[in-house]
């Protein structure tokens, strides 16, 4: 069963524990879902990497993990 863990006037996020995925949802007006995005707990792993990656470029720090070798940041 999905547990609703953030709503917001664009988006809304859920989780099922037993599944171990994660579904972020776009609503439109009126609250009606417009697409949903469904990611698996690796997905959801490099997502977060990717994410503190931009961020750190954003603030202008140093990142806290190096990319894998031979793999080079987009950001």
């Amino acid at each position: 069963m999905p547990k609703e863990m953030l709503r917001t006037e664009q988006f809304y996020i859920q989780m099922d524990e037993l599944k171990h995925t994660l579904e972020i949802g776009f609503t439109g007006e009126a609250n009606e879902p417009l697409r949903s995005l469904n990611l698996s707990h690796a997905e959801l792993t490099q997502l977060l990497y990717t994410l503190l990656d931009v961020s750190s470029v954003f603030r202008g720090d140093t990142a806290y993990f190096e990319p894998k070798s031979g793999q080079e940041s987009d950001v």
